[in-house]
């Protein structure tokens, strides 16, 4: 053949080559199999579930085998198929079968403080109890263990021991102070307090709540508590005052129509919500050091002065000063102050609350 007929022969050879390899299927990627391909479909399961498709989410889990996960993936697997029930008893069934067959399971702390909800809402406290003491007053830093505190009180509340309860609240003060459960941590102290007979502690809690979340979850039952608390010490006006409250600034709430029901109305003029519980206070003592101010604070709690508190001022270097009492006027937290000069020898001042 001649040189320029192979030449040409050549290149049509190439271009069929060519030809062939652009015609060749391409091959399709390996689709994940087996435990990867279940916890890719957890994955999904999961994410469904967070993005409130709690409907997607059983369809989903529904698909993966019993036995079809690594442990560790299969523990996590059991938790979001508890979470997806629907009815209340297989919801608390699959929790305690969780805790069973998982017992050091990742979500251990959740399923408890879920099943013990459980059994808190239908009245077994003891349980409910029972079942929280994994959480630990002076170490809980989660979410989880915060709520797991505050129900835990609440349970030993229910079973009737108030004043356990508010001394457990106490106890866990470190925990929940300036965190996002601390509104619920001081309805339940408040709470505590006022089943224990001691109002004047209910106040100081209470008076804490609606300082830090005037509009927050609990601030009708709150406001109504504290009301009951200015009952329970004898300040009718006072109480009248801030049920009168409640009505104006949370007029639908459940506590309005309680309020109602004892034949107040809330009248034109909206009053000022704090300070609630009284203006006045006696301050006793002025300190450089904090541990004088404590000292003298639990001297005074421990002769029958529940509402005593240490302040720090903003001074350079602080003063700690010690107040005691919470009164609507001056004439009041000067009868305080009094009392205590003649019992203990203690000069005061009426300051402000």
């Amino acid at each position: 053949m001649r040189p320029g007929l192979r030449a040409a022969a050549l290149v049509l050879l190439l271009a069929g080559a060519v030809t062939l390899v652009a015609a060749a299927p391409k091959k399709e990627a390996k689709k994940p199999t087996g435990p990867e391909a279940n916890a890719a479909l957890l994955v999904a399961a999961r994410d469904a579930f967070d993005r409130g498709r709690t409907e997607e989410a059983r369809a989903i889990l529904i698909r993966i085998p019993e036995n079809g996960l690594t442990p560790d993936k299969a523990d996590a697997a059991a938790y979001l198929r508890a979470l997806v029930l629907e009815d209340g008893n297989a919801y608390d069934q699959a929790l305690s079968d969780y805790l069973a067959r998982h017992p050091k399971g990742v979500f251990r702390r959740e399923a408890t403080l879920a099943l013990a909800r459980l059994r808190y809402v239908s009245g077994d406290y003891a349980q409910a109890e029972n079942l929280l003491a994994i959480f630990t007053p002076g170490v809980e830093r989660s979410a989880t263990g915060r709520q797991g505190l505050v129900t835990r009180g609440l349970a030993q509340l229910g079973r009737g021991d108030a004043a356990g309860a508010l001394q457990f609240l106490a106890s866990a003060e470190s925990d929940l102070k300036g965190s996002p459960e601390e509104e619920s941590y001081e309805y339940a102290t408040a709470q505590a307090a006022l089943r224990a007979s001691k109002p004047s502690a209910a106040m100081a809690a209470l008076r804490t709540l609606l300082e830090r979340h005037p509009q927050g979850d609990y601030a009708p039952q709150a406001l109504y508590a504290m009301g009951t608390a200015l009952e329970a010490v004898g300040r009718q006006a006072d109480a009248a005052s801030v049920f009168r409250q409640v009505a104006q600034r949370f007029p639908l709430s459940y506590e309005a129509a309680r309020v109602r029901d004892r034949g107040i109305r809330p009248g034109d003029t909206v009053t000022p919500l704090l300070p609630i519980g009284g203006g006045y206070a006696i301050q006793i003592g002025a300190f450089t050091r904090k541990d004088l101010a404590d000292a003298l604070a639990r001297e005074l709690r421990a002769a029958g002065n529940e509402d005593v508190s240490v302040r720090q001022g903003s001074e350079t270097p602080p003063l700690f000063r010690v107040r005691a009492g919470s009164f609507a006027t001056r004439d009041e937290a000067r009868a305080l102050g009094e009392r205590l000069r003649r019992e203990r020898g203690l000069s005061y001042q009426v300051v402000p609350r």
